[in-house]
């Protein structure tokens, strides 16, 4: 008859119960109340958020502040604290169900729980698809400006590629999609760069009144590189950085043993959305009739566009400091075998 073999992934010598405690981490404190107590500022701070803007004149401040709408900055605000909690009770239902967690573990989730049922309801899924409605009209918009204002002899735009054009556009919808990219992939270059570059564009106008009050959150949480220059010694700047929210997420969930969530880039993407319409218009510049100087300058106007954002992007990378030790640990071991 065969024999059983002993378990080989149990430490040798060690009765099962043994092994699995010697696989545990270390149980560490990691207590929400603070965090949330920030959270309730930061979302008093979006819903009345004081001057993001400082100059030496009063008038001129709030004229700054005043051009600079912050539409949509209490749900922004709202959503990021949403996506945290939703992390953070995952990670306690994680400890919980390997008996790694500190002795108010439960109440934690429970205050978590809370804490998100006060927050005003989730949108509905539909709000979704506005954003792509939204694009679609503006696209249709430019594309009637530019019919318009077409040159008469048809030297650049010829009305065979402005037909092209019309014809593709007014297929976008999910459905035609497929289709749509197909058509796109195999027709003239000219008629491929203009699409490309005028649906980049529509996302562009539709995105880009959204950007102030993505960075005004960003500002209201502390996030790395939100908050410099004049930013600082303005009031919303002062009161966020003494709130410090970003720095109460990064311990939170380093005594959790998780890396910090990264932040989203959506306001670097729109902007980036220059750089594809400028290398667009200089593919365009570069067909005949080849207009190689135009070309020449919008790629670098573009390339000078993206040294920009990279800057911007590498403020915003997590730092090794950051980093929980058990993963710095693991990154640093050798590899075995």
């Amino acid at each position: 008859m065969p024999t059983e073999s002993p378990a080989q992934d149990e430490p040798a010598g060690l009765p099962r119960d043994a092994a699995g405690a010697a696989l545990r981490r270390p149980v560490t404190r990691a207590d929400v109340d603070e965090l949330l107590c920030r959270y309730r500022a930061a979302l008093e701070l979006a819903a009345d958020p004081p001057p993001s803007r400082h100059t030496r004149f009063a008038p001129l401040t709030r004229m700054l502040c005043q051009a600079r709408p912050t539409w949509g900055l209490q749900r922004l605000v709202v959503e990021h604290i949403r996506g945290r909690i939703a992390l953070l009770d995952r990670r306690y239902c994680l400890r919980l169900a390997l008996g790694e967690q500190d002795p108010n573990d439960d109440q934690d989730r429970a205050a978590l729980a809370l804490f998100g049922a006060s927050l005003p309801p989730a949108r509905s899924r539909l709000w979704v698809a506005a954003p792509l409605l939204a694009l679609v009209g503006v696209a249709q918009l430019l594309l009637a400006l530019l019919m318009r204002g077409k040159d008469n002899d048809g030297t650049l735009l010829p009305g065979k590629i402005i037909n092209q054009l019309s014809t593709i556009t007014s297929d976008l919808s999910p459905g035609n999609f497929t289709e749509t990219l197909d058509t796109l992939m195999h027709t003239n270059p000219k008629v491929t760069a203009l699409a490309l570059g005028l649906l980049t564009l529509s996302a562009y106008i539709v995105w880009r009144p959204l950007l102030p009050a993505f960075a005004v959150k960003r500002m209201i949480f502390a996030m790395p590189g939100s908050i410099g220059g004049r930013a600082a010694r303005s009031e919303l700047g002062r009161r966020a950085q003494a709130l410090d929210v970003h720095r109460a997420e990064v311990e939170l969930f380093a005594a959790l043993g998780m890396r910090p969530p990264s932040d989203r880039a959506m306001d670097l993407w729109v902007k980036g959305a220059i750089v594809a319409i400028l290398v667009a218009l200089a593919l365009l510049a570069l067909l005949p009739p080849a207009l190689p100087l135009i070309a020449t300058l919008l790629l670098g106007v573009a390339a000078l566009r993206t040294v920009w954002l990279a800057r911007r992007w590498r403020e915003r990378t997590l730092r090794r400091d950051l980093v929980t030790p058990h993963v710095r640990r693991g990154d640093s071991a050798p590899s075995s075998g």
